[in-house]
């Protein structure tokens, strides 16, 4: 069996998180350009201001006109928080999942046996271990779960025998089923197909020939009940990284380097756990004017998590300093080109 979890509307729920007497508050999360005080646009929303119209990627000054201000606010994106709380809840799932895929930042697919005994308890677990709340569907495919899951929300769980499965996908509306755009739904619906077994009517020499072979084969499985059921594969993370804002612009390299000590030593806790060495270390720099700079050395042989970088962290920041004169407002760090530590050899 397949589950699919995925977090209900993961960044505002964790703003709500931090704001308890916000609840029953529409938050906005938002990506703020910098220009002016409402130059952005909105990364996502709760369900209270989804109700009134604001959705992701509306420019920022159009939601404040849409949100009451005294029951809304509106908050900056804080990425770094939500990244830390994702790798928890992936702890959290794969410590009590078989096979486990990471699909986004807030998704996660999964193939156990057990997912229908298994699918309550994680919910549970997530509530109460972070106080968070997510939407689970389980089926014989991780398509169907993947729908399930999406029916479900917020905060519920569907669960699909094979039967129920062919008829919940058949039933549903072509827009419901993910890899289906706008542009090829509209397409169907000129050919009389408003719902997945409205493919059925169609040849696949049909389907073929107006979306290709490759998308005409899959809708003609799809009508078929020949449901996805491969999970994916995970990329291997190749970089680490830590972000974080000065409590006040600056070009004080004492405390940018203590900063990014702090960063650092983040970092360096995933690289422990994993046991990986890297051989590039990069620093950012996001100075007054929101640009964005970095500076990075590599290192001949991989340096493991507990080797000093000091010296290299000064002068990166040293050098930046000297070709840069705008205070920095926001630094961070960055790791990559892994090597798994057992599996290193010392060149002589």
């Amino acid at each position: 069996m397949y589950l699919h979890l995925d977090m209900d509307y993961f960044f505002a729920q964790l703003e709500e998180k931090r704001r308890p007497m916000a609840k029953n508050k529409i938050i906005v999360v938002c990506v703020y350009s910098g220009r002016t005080e409402d130059s952005g646009v909105v990364s996502t929303v709760n369900y209270l201001g989804r109700e009134i119209g604001i959705h992701s990627g509306m420019p920022i000054a159009f939601a404040k006109k849409r949100a009451p201000p005294a029951d809304s606010i509106f908050v900056p994106i804080d990425r770094e928080y939500y990244e830390q709380t994702s790798l928890r809840l992936d702890q959290i799932i794969r410590r009590s999942c078989d096979r486990v895929v990471q699909a986004s930042i807030d998704e996660w697919n999964v193939e156990d046996k057990n997912a229908i005994d298994k699918a309550a308890r994680l919910k549970d677990s997530i509530k109460n271990e972070l106080g968070l709340t997510c939407s689970v569907g389980v089926a014989p495919s991780i398509l169907g779960a993947k729908m399930a899951a999406s029916k479900s929300k917020p905060n519920g769980l569907l669960i699909l025998d094979k039967s129920e499965e062919r008829r919940f996908i058949d039933e549903s509306s072509l827009e419901k089923v993910p890899g289906i755009g706008p542009k090829t739904v509209a397409a169907l619906n000129q050919i009389g197909a408003a719902k997945v077994k409205d493919l059925r009517n169609i040849s696949v020499v049909t389907l073929a020939e107006i979306f290709g072979r490759k998308t005409g084969g899959w809708l003609h499985n799809l009508s078929s009940g020949n449901f996805d059921q491969d999970i994916g594969e995970e990329k291997p993370q190749d970089e680490v990284s830590r972000i974080g804002t000065l409590k006040e612009s600056t070009r004080d390299s004492y405390l940018l380097l203590s900063k990014l000590t702090e960063l650092e030593n983040e970092a360096k806790e995933w690289l422990m756990n994993m046991k990986k060495s890297y051989k590039t270390l990069s620093i950012t720099f996001i100075t007054e004017d929101l640009k964005t700079h970095t500076k990075s050395t590599s290192f001949r042989n991989p340096k493991s998590w507990n080797e000093d970088i000091s010296k290299d962290m000064e002068a990166l920041v040293s050098e930046f300093l000297s070709e840069n004169n705008m205070e920095i407002r926001r630094i961070g760090i960055r790791f990559a080109n892994f090597m798994d530590m057992d599996c290193q050899t010392t060149l002589f």
